[in-house]
């Protein structure tokens, strides 16, 4: 797959520019992917619900991760927004017929919207997504991925 190494140089990068390359502590490193184990023919049967959930799986410390630093600092919204995309894309699967994914996946969405538009908010016109820091509010983004995790957590 390589959705999750794309997923993770860009959550690299991204948590730098998040934090408005500042000279605090590096990201921690993400931990090595799991391997699902093949099937007697070999592959592996999924589910759109359980790639969402794969998916989300791999990228569920990242939302977390800057959820935290929105919480705890102002942030570049320009860096929100490139650092929550893998998890926006993921959210936006197609194919999932579970309606609690289904609700889950939309409220991810619309937390991520939030947070675009609370930036652009507190930018104002004359504001540079990636050169002014604002204060988010996370509480959203940080209850679409708990909800995200408990539908997911018995796949």
């Amino acid at each position: 797959m390589k959705r999750p190494a794309i997923a993770l140089v860009t959550t690299l990068a991204a948590l730098s520019v998040l934090a408005g390359c500042s000279t605090a502590a590096p990201a921690p490193e993400a931990p090595a992917p799991a391997s699902a184990a093949p099937g007697p023919s070999g592959a592996v049967a999924a589910t759109p619900e359980d790639v969402v959930c794969e998916d989300y799986t791999d990228s569920q410390s990242v939302v977390r991760q800057a959820a935290d630093a929105m919480t705890r600092m102002p942030v570049l919204p320009a860096g929100v927004a490139v650092l929550l995309l893998g998890a926006r894309q993921v959210a936006t699967t197609g194919g999932v017929t579970d309606p609690e994914i289904v609700a889950a996946q939309a409220e991810l969405v619309a937390a991520i919207d939030d947070l675009d538009a609370q930036g652009r908010e507190q930018l104002g016109p004359d504001g540079n997504a990636a050169r002014d820091a604002v204060q988010l509010d996370a509480q959203r983004i940080l209850a679409a991925v708990t909800e995200i995790e408990r539908v997911c957590a018995g796949r």
